[in-house]
């Protein structure tokens, strides 16, 4: 590789950081008030989906930092520890959607299973994104902006509650309408601002189809008998 293309790659999303830190403000602002006030009431399952999650946005904030300072070494070491936390993220989320089926009275009218479909459908999309910037750690533009993409789904609930702490929304549906439409903005500023780059139609433009087919599709979830009876039986209380 010559110098330029070692310096290009230096500069590469170097501040990257600071964008992936809004959305870890955003987790901080949204899940504050309920962990305040209902931290002694939380099961360990409860603590660990949060802790976890805390912990891969707090990766993704420090591994462009570690690339930028020439920490290779550490950027490496840092980046197959997801090995671990990604499973454990994914086993987490898998048992809050099958407590939040057997704890309906503890959430919206006509909510749970809308939300069921939010988390199942994330999940697999987070193995996919993560997935595939694993496979393409070597090439870094793919393997960086694939990492991006693991977050923007994630990112839904965290706004939503957002919206609800700061007064912004009228109610649930509202509140979730509007982090989708925050994250698809979001999305399409970054797919203008990176236009010439090939990359971006092999991930955030994969990543925007996924987003807006997630959020028309969520609308009626709760009304899919197939998908509430799926869910039944996953959560044990259709056996």
């Amino acid at each position: 590789m010559s110098n330029d293309s070692i310096y290009i790659s230096k500069r590469f999303y170097k501040n990257s950081f600071l964008f992936l830190s809004l959305g870890l403000l955003a987790v901080i602002i949204g899940f504050s008030q309920s962990v305040t006030s209902r931290f002694s009431t939380f099961t360990w399952v409860y603590h660990v989906h949060g802790i976890s999650a805390t912990l891969w946005m707090i990766l993704l904030i420090i591994q462009p930092l570690t690339y930028r300072f020439d920490k290779l070494k550490a950027h490496r070491i840092i980046g197959w520890t997801s090995l671990i936390l990604v499973p454990v993220i994914v086993v987490a989320g898998s048992i809050m959607m099958k407590n939040m089926i057997l704890n309906q009275d503890n959430y919206p009218p006509q909510t749970v299973y809308k939300l069921a479909f939010i988390d199942a459908t994330t999940l697999v999309a987070f193995i996919g994104f993560y997935s595939l910037g694993i496979y393409y750690r070597k090439k870094l533009k793919l393997h960086a902006r694939f990492m991006v993409c693991t977050i923007f789904a994630p990112l839904i609930p965290a706004l939503t509650r957002v919206f609800f702490v700061l007064n912004l929304a009228g109610g649930f549906n509202s509140a979730l309408t509007y982090s989708y439409l925050v994250i698809e903005l979001a999305i399409l500023i970054i797919l203008f601002r990176e236009r010439k780059a090939t990359e971006i139609k092999f991930t955030y433009l994969p990543a925007l189809i996924f987003i807006i087919v997630q959020h028309l599709l969520m609308y009626d979830a709760n009304n899919w008998d197939w998908w509430i009876h799926f869910m039944d039986y996953y959560a044990g209380t259709n056996v």
